[in-house]
């Protein structure tokens, strides 16, 4: 009976534990976006962190505008199909390999937020 109530007890603190990291962790999350600072990664195509400001990439930016454009002017497009648009006009990932259909969708489909 007694160990039952400890590992209740101690079960009850950790989840409040948890609780509060996250409450935490919300609240750093909103005052950064309050402040205009971005939190996280700097992987963000076509953007570069500077002091935690984003700033345009014009060099990334062309990429990033060429893939909306070609995505925008046919909505049959796959992932493929936009990899090999990618290949055939010379553009390069990050690591200066051609765009996988793999990498496309890694690095290109994922919402950044």
């Amino acid at each position: 009976m007694t160990g039952e109530l400890r590992l209740t007890i101690m079960s009850s603190m950790a989840q409040d534990e948890v609780r509060k990291i996250s409450e935490r962790t919300k609240f750093g999350f909103k005052r950064a976006v309050e402040k205009g600072t971005v939190l996280g990664t700097d992987n963000i195509w076509g953007y570069r962190k500077d002091k935690g400001k984003l700033v345009i990439d014009e060099e990334e930016a062309k990429l990033v505008r060429e893939i909306f454009e070609i995505y925008a002017s046919d909505n049959k497009i796959g992932l493929k199909k936009l990899s090999t648009i990618l290949q055939q006009k010379g553009y390069y990932n990050r690591n200066r390999q051609s765009n996988s259909s793999k990498y496309t969708k890694k690095n290109y489909t994922k919402p950044k937020i």
